[in-house]
């Protein structure tokens, strides 16, 4: 199964270095191949996804120059 954000991720990525030099530490919304916003918090950029897009998959990623990665654990799986 592909990554259902994988379009988002690479439109992103194309644009990083730009939003880098424009808007560290916020964060973008993006939709599709277009970054559609850049927003002072999470929960701004969230919500405006939620109110243009709807129940739809978008991403919302906080523009840092080092990424750090998150592990999130299930109490589902048992572990």
């Amino acid at each position: 199964m592909a990554n259902v954000l994988e379009t988002e991720l690479k439109a992103y990525e194309h644009h990083r270095d730009n939003l880098l030099s424009t808007a560290e530490g916020k964060f973008a919304l993006v939709r599709g191949d277009a970054v559609v916003g850049v927003y002072e918090s999470e929960i701004d950029a969230i919500s405006e996804g939620y109110r243009r897009f709807g129940n739809v998959p978008f991403l919302v990623k906080q523009i840092v120059r080092i990424e750090t990665p998150l592990n999130f654990v299930s109490d589902l799986l048992g572990v």
